[in-house]
């Protein structure tokens, strides 16, 4: 494509995220987006009283400019940076988070961190946050495409929240600030200067750092923007830009094919289990063979699992030291699956991760790849110590796109996390909030109901 070729695009993408309006967006379209924020809602407020968090939070607090918007989860404040940084880390502090299903983007909390704050401190109504939500997550999608989904081809070492929540946060927010078209590219700019994120941080405090890094950048960008700061126009794509260095191969049209009509925000889907989405096929075959044969933990003798390749290449951690590696071990899950017959945010805690029969029963436990096998699919064998054999397969796990959660899934998962961090009563009202999030005249109300 031809440089002039590619800038069309990229107007064409900023001025959907300035003028797009609520009757542009199809109910359904816009139903998904508040299931979207209700999932992301719950995952950060839960996400506030984690230990990775709070400790940021200590950390940073002595750093903190005036108090301008809540920490969800955390009953505190601060300026409307750190408290982008920090709710967008909590939103990950569980790995429970959202999945665009045609690239493995996790972009809901991001969004949701940067969004609500900005919200707070700017004081917009609550359909202005819904549109600029429901805008950025779409543009995040569409950016995802272009790098990471054939035929674009990306590095399988980059995180894709890390690299492009901030791209697409940075449009949402400057729409929020009224842009111009112009400071709109200029923050679509800054934010591609900032974009950063590897998979090598998985298994420690840092990769949930690194999507609250994203909806720090992203505000970041488009406050510098309004103000005057410049950069390229041709950032995104230009030669030593986003696309060039992040992606073997690029496909800029997918940046607006069928856009206003086809909206891939659509296809995101969500997590019934707090790990990677890669290992919920293994988790449930665990569940159903529990179920229909009441073994103990005790009867397990070997598990063998046929593996997709994204849960053996990341997943595969038969001995994770602590919780934050155990988030992303197949074998963790597995075994407290088989040990006791239900999954929780409570069993990936160390406690349970140094618990000996965990321990006995991760070591016991095989992944076998088979490269035809779908993410979202899986065949599961247990040995018994008589010496039986039984066997699951799961096709397409619960949270893929063949078998979504439903709307009292997603609402029941809000309120059990939430509730960690403000109670049952407080927590309990937040799915309803967010369902009427139009007729809520400042958002402020939305994030001080989850502070």
């Amino acid at each position: 494509m031809t440089e002039d070729q590619n800038h069309a695009l990229v107007t064409q993408l900023v001025t959907f995220a300035r003028t797009v309006t609520k009757e542009d967006i199809p109910a359904p379209v816009m139903h998904e987006c508040k299931r979207s924020l209700i999932d992301s809602l719950g995952c950060i407020t839960g996400g506030g009283s984690h230990p990775l968090v709070t400790r940021a939070t200590a950390t940073l607090s002595p750093f903190f400019g005036p108090a301008q918007a809540s920490l969800l989860g955390q009953g505190k404040q601060a300026d409307v940076l750190h408290a982008a940084l920090l709710n967008g880390t909590a939103g990950a502090a569980y790995s429970f988070f959202d999945n665009y299903s045609a690239a493995h983007l996790h972009a809901g909390g991001s969004h949701a961190g940067a969004l609500i704050a900005l919200g707070e401190w700017k004081a917009v109504s609550g359909q202005e946050l819904l549109l600029a939500y429901a805008t950025g997550m779409e543009i995040a999608c569409r950016l995802t495409k272009a790098i990471a989904h054939a035929p674009a081809e990306m590095d399988v070492g980059w995180s894709t929240g890390g690299i492009v929540n901030g791209l697409s946060i940075a449009l949402a927010a400057g729409r929020l600030l009224g842009l111009s078209q112009e400071q709109m590219v200029w923050a679509l700019g800054i934010a591609v200067s900032q974009a950063a994120g590897m998979r090598i941080a998985h298994g420690s405090m840092t990769a949930s750092m690194l999507y609250g890094q994203a909806s720090q950048t992203g505000l970041r960008a488009a406050i510098l923007a309004r103000e005057g700061f410049t950069s390229p126009a041709h950032s995104l794509y230009g030669r030593f830009g986003y696309t060039e260095l992040f992606a073997h191969k690029t496909n800029l049209p997918a940046l607006v094919a069928g856009l206003g009509t086809v909206w891939e925000v659509a296809r995101t889907n969500y997590k019934p289990y707090p790990t990677d989405i890669a290992i919920h096929a293994q988790i449930q075959a665990m569940l159903a063979l529990k179920c229909a044969h009441g073994f103990e933990g005790a009867d397990i003798s070997g598990i063998t699992v046929q593996s997709s390749k994204l849960a053996k290449d990341f997943c595969d951690r038969p001995a994770p030291a602590n919780s934050l590696e155990a988030k992303f071990s197949s074998q963790h899950w597995i075994a407290a699956a088989g040990l006791h017959g239900r999954i929780g945010l409570d069993l990936g805690r160390d406690e349970v991760v140094h618990d000996p029969e965990i321990r006995r029963l991760r070591a016991a436990t095989k992944l076998v790849e088979k490269g035809e096998l779908a993410w979202n699919a899986t065949t599961l064998c247990v040995t018994l110590g008589s010496g039986q054999t039984v066997e699951a397969k799961v096709d397409h796990c619960i949270g893929s796109p063949a078998a979504p959660m439903t709307d009292d899934d997603i609402v029941e998962k809000c309120r059990s996390q939430a509730a960690q961090s403000i109670g049952a009563e407080r927590a309990d009202k937040l799915p309803d909030l967010c369902w009427s999030l139009e007729a809520v005249a400042n958002a402020a109300d939305l994030a001080r109901a989850a502070c």
